[in-house]
């Protein structure tokens, strides 16, 4: 009974703490932020897997292995509109004018596929205004974006985080787990030769550098199916002719239940507190700021790794029409605001926000998905800014 009684209570305190997500709708944007994955792009290499996985030949792309594509920059350009209108409606930016010096700040990694992100996105956010990308020169590391090799994690708490995800089954338990993902994989690089490649008699595993110079990583068939399910989508996301997405042989739905692999990758090497701390503290850092005391609107553009990173210390997750649930989808991002009522209480709201795989992949002028966000610590929708700085930081 007692238990009972200090639930209600503890209820009563967070009930009179913060709004209801539906009275939070009419207080003022305060500010914005925004963690930001760059647009499509090319497999990072040629080929993505060994031949002995997926001996037929890739479709050729427009641009180098991991540049943003034209067809990215346009749906970066298209989601950036989007944006644009929801943020006039919310007050973030002018209806009929440019915003003013200061208000809007882009910052992107420095790859060319993160760099020409961020251009289209401000370009297009309010286009003729000039808003800055501030970025390193193209292929100079960024300490912002570049942290894991220069944290202090060490291996044991590497190897801890990434045995503490994958559960106490092991690799070989959560691979069975995935088993009709890992079939479709096999049938998609295959197709009716089966007994000459895919992944069937691939071991799975994970691999921790002692030197801490690279993330962990999962190896074999694991590993293998989260690359060719993310070049499925990016395939599919680029708007190629059915015929070459999966070799003719991926449908929508296959790209969908095989991405769940690498949503799978990121829940173990990414989300871990451990491991999202030594990758991307320093970007939870600059968020929390900018939430706290930045300008009115902040755009962040990373990497996938990035997203999952931050959404794992919130433990906040999501789920976009085509895309795996929790996949950081080409041009989604995390967004996070602050806002103030009349009374000048503040709370912080959380959202995921993404076009969806078709938008994307037809090039669909309209509203993106917004998502909203549960935080680690918070009650339902909506969070303190103490508590939403504990969760992200502490």
């Amino acid at each position: 009974m007692l238990r009972l009684i200090a639930l209600a209570v503890t209820l009563c305190i967070l009930g009179g703490a913060l709004p209801s997500a539906s009275r939070a709708d009419t207080w003022r944007v305060v500010r914005t932020v925004m963690l930001m994955r760059h647009g499509v792009r090319p497999p990072n290499k040629e080929p993505p897997v060994p031949v002995s996985i997926a001996p037929d030949p890739w479709p050729a792309w427009s641009t180098r292995p991991g540049w943003l594509t034209d067809h990215g920059a346009a749906a970066v350009r298209l989601v950036a509109a989007a944006d644009a209108r929801r943020f006039i409606a919310d007050g973030t930016l002018p209806a009929h004018a440019c915003p003013p010096p200061g208000s809007v700040r882009v910052v992107s990694d420095s790859l060319q596929r993160t760099i020409a992100t961020g251009d289209a996105y401000a370009s297009s956010l309010a286009p003729g205004c000039g808003i800055v990308n501030h970025h390193a020169p193209q292929g100079e590391a960024d300490p912002l974006f570049d942290a894991y090799r220069t944290s202090d994690i060490t291996t044991a708490a590497a190897q801890e985080a990434v045995a503490s995800a994958v559960g106490p089954g092991g690799v070989t338990a959560l691979a069975q787990q995935y088993q009709s993902a890992l079939d479709a994989v096999t049938h998609i690089v295959c197709g009716n030769r089966p007994d000459r490649c895919g992944l069937a008699d691939v071991q799975s595993g994970t691999e921790v550098d002692p030197s801490g110079a690279h993330r962990p990583r999962l190896t074999g068939a694991l590993a293998y199916g989260s690359v060719i399910s993310e070049v499925l989508e990016l395939e599919y996301a680029e708007g190629k002719p059915r015929a070459d997405v999966g070799w003719g042989r991926a449908t929508a739905d296959d790209i969908r239940l095989v991405g769940g692999l690498h949503a799978l990758e990121l829940s173990i090497i990414a989300r871990p507190r451990p491991l999202a701390v030594a990758n991307a503290g320093k970007i939870a850092d600059v968020i929390r700021d900018a939430v706290d005391t930045g300008p009115p609107l902040t755009v962040i553009v990373g990497h996938d790794t990035e997203v999952a990173n931050i959404a794992g210390l919130l433990d906040a997750h999501w789920s976009v029409t085509g895309f795996a649930d929790d996949e950081p989808a080409p041009g989604g991002a995390l967004v996070f605001q602050l806002l103030e009522a009349p009374n000048g209480d503040q709370t912080v709201r959380a959202w995921y926000r993404s076009q969806t795989l078709e938008q994307i992949r037809a090039l669909t002028d309209g509203d993106s998905t917004w998502v909203p966000l549960a935080i680690r610590g918070c009650p339902g929708e909506l969070c303190s800014l103490d508590s939403f700085v504990t969760a992200l930081t502490a």
